[in-house]
């Protein structure tokens, strides 16, 4: 049982990126009347603002009070760290960004992907700077494929929508470069979050896969159903045990984070197994013995 809390993204970490955050976008004037619903976005803040009445001029989204202006999203660019899952990066053929390490990192999480592949490259801080982790995840879903007639029947248009990197350590002033995609298509990631490491314990049976549809359904007299859909979460309740010893540090752990959205996985090798979440925990039941190991369960809300 692991987690990563992940690492504020600010003008300084993310240094470059293939993503145009002006395209198709209209960046706000103080010289210009909006009209209500026009959109703007400041590259200074990196949001989208919509304009809540006419006659809207000279007023600043970044400072309004709600009055004018309401902030709807991140920019294109910026959506991938916005922790809002269901709210994806898109671009044309690749996704790719830049990112300078202001404290340790390793390991990156990838969520709401939607590409053939993603690759990982660490470089460290020397001139010229040295390769240290260069890794291609291909994310093309072949888990339909379970015998000859599978293998020539199936359409392999599917990809995995998660992803974990691991086994590399990038200090602070190190440089992780990122590519989403292989060119084609346009690719989409809903969240990166990165940060460190940390172990709570090891998992246990118990654990349990959940998923909350916020999605509309509402049924006529008929009997006919009117659907809306909406974002959808992945809770998660996980078993685990730890030495006895440690219940002191884990809860220290836990009460650190409990605002904070937080990247909770089982362990690296069964991700796949869709026992990896980006969220906030509920609660947790710590039932510390003596000796021996402790057991928790830990109820993550995962976030749309």
């Amino acid at each position: 049982m692991k987690l990563i809390v992940p690492q504020e993204v600010t003008d300084a970490v993310l240094t470059a990126t293939n993503v145009s955050e002006t395209s198709g976008e209209t960046i706000w004037n103080s010289g210009t009347v909006y009209a209500e619903g026009a959109r703007v976005i400041l590259t200074s803040t990196h949001r989208a603002y919509e304009s809540t009445r006419d006659a809207n001029l000279n007023n600043n989204p970044a400072t309004d009070d709600g009055s004018n202006w309401i902030d709807v999203e991140a920019t294109n660019p910026w959506k991938a760290f916005d922790q809002r899952i269901a709210n994806p990066t898109t671009n044309s053929g690749t996704i790719t960004y830049t990112l300078s390490v202001a404290s340790k990192v390793t390991a990156l999480a990838f969520f709401q992907l939607n590409a053939p592949s993603v690759r990982v490259v660490v470089k460290d801080s020397g001139l010229p700077a040295n390769t240290v982790f260069d890794q291609t995840v291909e994310l093309v879903d072949a888990s339909d494929i379970y015998d000859w007639f599978t293998f020539f029947t199936t359409e392999l248009d599917t990809f995995k929508t998660e992803v974990l990197f691991t086994g590399f350590v990038a200090f602070p002033g190190y440089m992780i470069e990122i590519t989403i995609g292989d060119g084609t298509g346009t690719p989409a990631v809903g969240e990166i979050a990165f940060g460190n490491l940390v172990t709570l314990g090891t998992s246990v049976n118990g654990t349990s896969i959940g998923l909350r549809s916020f999605s509309s359904k509402e049924q006529d007299q008929f009997g006919s159903f009117t659907i809306v859909p909406r974002a959808k979460s992945d809770p998660i309740e996980f078993h685990f045990s730890m030495a006895a010893q440690d219940s002191g540090r884990i809860k220290r752990v836990l009460n650190t984070v409990r605002d904070i959205p937080v990247v909770y996985l089982s362990d690296e090798a069964i991700v796949d197994w869709g026992l990896m979440t980006y969220g906030l925990f509920q609660e947790y039941e710590l039932f510390p013995r003596a000796v021996g190991a402790s057991l928790v369960v830990l109820e993550i809300e995962g976030l749309t």
